[in-house]
């Protein structure tokens, strides 16, 4: 039961660990956000602004998956350190 834990993982491996899961949580995110928003409701102050719900729909697919890549990124982050610590410590 005591497997190594590699200390070096390949950037593909990295990049994917990041990208995808964070890709599916902006499309889950987005679904559930904007069945309870409509775009037109976001706008604040009542600014007129012209922007199609399609285009505002894009836009917060794309703040979610870059929260999400925050989040994969910081976890992996931590993951890493954590094993290169591990490995120092003997365990």
């Amino acid at each position: 039961m005591d497997t190594p834990i590699p200390v070096k993982i390949p950037l593909s491996h990295q990049v994917i660990s990041v990208l995808w899961p964070s890709f599916v949580t902006a499309a889950i995110a987005t679904g559930i956000f904007f069945s309870a928003f409509h775009p037109r409701d976001l706008v604040p102050f009542n600014l007129d602004i012209d922007i199609s719900p399609i285009a505002a729909y894009s836009i917060g697919f794309f703040l979610f998956w870059i929260l999400g890549i925050l989040s994969s990124y910081g976890t992996l982050y931590f993951t890493i350190s954590n094993a290169r610590f591990l490995d120092k410590q003997g365990n």
